[in-house]
């Protein structure tokens, strides 16, 4: 069978469509066997870590725009829900120029799935569902005008449908450029903004579809994802239908250069399962459809950026520059799309990759700066630690650098100057504020001191205080554990000069291993020294 589009191409006149990629599913019962159903989805790529922090999507508005509907849409939406565990949604529908007055079976498929994906990754977000009175341009158009004027609220858009460039008219009022005008002002809103790149794969350079190709639009792309038996991520492939390629509209824009194309936007710039051969559940109709194509990732990326948004307190816009700096992604390295080929880092057809949700959110984040520049005497040595550390709002996670400058307190000689680095270290939640403790390393005297740092996040404010005693990580390990404490713990009451007295359990340097020293390795417990 001619595998048709489920990021249905617009044409003018309407209707002239493909039909959509659909397999009736054998069973849903299985984790990791296509239809995936959303628990896949979710662990797959790593939504799980969101969802048990209460980011749902709470919040935040999806805009949908599709054409002709979902006539049972409400049923499909209540069927769908009951078989995946998730829970029921708002969804708004609109409809600018009117009810349409016929349906379509294609676009009734489209409708459900891109409303049911958008709840399943976004479970608490509102679904505004825009419907074009047909798929023509004209309606199509008017459709996004109406998401203009009529919902700035919104978080992200999604649109999984499209055409080559060459099929927009170059004069009137439904050209590419009247188009861009309405995206600069979508995303003038705050609102980012996704279509599906299509599914024909490639045949050369410059066939690609737009509105995926605007650079003010995330244009996703399809793989081919393979899950164990657990659910778990096991591998992906670029898929064959993936459409990709160069722009013949758009100049290159600035965080694409070096990029694909010289001269040229590129489409793809993520990607996500799309193969219908491991495609996702949709009900529609009152039956249950494995669907495949980019159309299956466009309304999920618009809920896993709606989950950035609640998690980070933040609207996105424009996002794309940001999504290239980004490492979150799973990276895509084999599979072609007829014309294109996988590689390692951006390729055309899966872009920068398909996402780790946990980690993109995470890096989304605007953080919780902490600047720490303090300096502690301790035994003849003056040790300055200064640091720029970032607090992740949506994980908890630490990252940033640390510098810390040892001197002779007498002389001003140099004992270590060295700069620290912290990659994602998990803060702990106790009662609702977030706490921390690490350790770096002075290796410059008889017992090796450390800098020993703790750090708090309460409600946003982050704080930290230092202090510099012996190295607290007795045995040098990497970490404050048991066998320190224990240590400590064994020359508990022994005094300088006595036969059982080691200095390296005598954190304070007081001359006595007591409850001081006890209660500092016990205040580090866990911490990691860098050493």
């Amino acid at each position: 069978m001619q595998p048709a589009l489920a990021a249905v191409p617009v044409s003018t006149p309407p209707p002239n469509l493909h039909n959509p990629i659909i397999y009736r599913p054998a069973s849903i019962s299985s984790p990791g066997t296509p239809p995936f159903a959303p628990a896949d989805i979710w662990k797959a790529y790593n939504y799980l870590p969101l969802y048990s922090k209460g980011i749902k999507g709470n919040g935040t508005r999806i805009a949908i725009i599709d054409a002709y509907g979902d006539p049972s849409l409400s049923s499909d939406m209540s069927r769908f829900n009951s078989l995946t565990n998730l829970p029921s949604t708002s969804i708004n529908i609109y409809y600018p120029d009117g009810v349409p007055k016929q349906g379509d079976t294609n676009w009734a498929l489209e409708t459900a799935l891109d409303t049911e994906w958008a709840h399943a990754i976004a479970p608490a977000a509102t679904i505004d569902l825009v419907i074009g009175l047909d798929n023509s341009l004209q309606h199509l158009y008017n459709a996004i005008q109406y998401v203009v004027n009529n919902l700035p609220q919104e978080t992200t858009l999604s649109m999984s449908w499209g055409d080559y460039e060459s099929n927009y008219p170059s004069t009137g009022s439904y050209t590419i450029a009247n188009t861009h005008q309405l995206f600069l002002a979508i995303t003038g809103h705050g609102t980012a903004v996704f279509a599906s790149s299509g599914d024909q794969g490639a045949v050369g350079c410059c066939f690609i579809q737009y509105p995926a190709s605007d650079p003010l639009v995330i244009g996703v792309g399809g793989t081919s994802l393979h899950l164990d038996a657990n659910a778990s991520y096991s591998n992906e492939q670029a898929w064959s239908g993936s459409t990709a390629g160069s722009s013949i509209i758009f100049p290159k824009p600035a965080w694409q250069q070096a990029l694909g194309d010289a001269g040229s936007r590129d489409s793809v710039d993520v990607s996500y399962d799309g193969d219908p051969n491991t495609g996702v559940l949709v009900v529609q109709g009152g039956l249950e459809y494995r669907v495949g194509g980019t159309s299956v990732g466009a309304p999920q990326w618009a809920g896993l950026i709606a989950l950035a948004s609640q998690a980070n307190s933040q609207t996105y816009a424009a996002i794309n520059a940001k999504l290239y700096t980004l490492t979150s992604y799973h990276d895509i390295l084999t599979g072609s799309d007829g014309y294109f080929s996988s590689g390692s880092g951006w390729d055309y057809p899966t872009g920068l990759g398909t996402p780790d949700a946990y980690a993109t959110v995470s890096a989304l984040s605007p953080g919780i700066p902490l600047n720490i520049n303090e300096t502690e005497t301790f035994q003849g040595v003056n040790v300055t630690t200064s640091a720029n550390l970032n607090i992740a709002q949506s994980t908890g996670k630490l990252s940033g650098t640390a510098l810390v400058l040892a001197r002779n307190s007498t002389t001003g000689a140099v004992l270590l100057n060295k700069t620290y680095t912290l990659t994602s270290l998990q803060l702990q939640n106790r009662a609702g504020i977030l706490y921390g403790a690490f350790l770096f390393t002075i290796p410059a005297t008889n017992y090796p001191l450390s800098s020993d740092v703790r750090v708090t996040d309460n409600s946003g404010t982050a704080s930290a205080t230092v202090t510099v005693t012996r190295s607290l990580d007795v045995n040098g390990d990497g970490i404050v554990n048991i066998i320190d404490l224990a240590f400590v713990a064994s020359l508990y009451g022994s005094a300088l000069n006595t036969s059982n007295y080691d200095g390296r359990a005598d954190a304070d340097a007081n001359g006595t291993i007591n409850i001081l020293d006890l209660a500092y390795v016990a205040a580090f417990f866990d911490a990691p020294d860098y050493i």
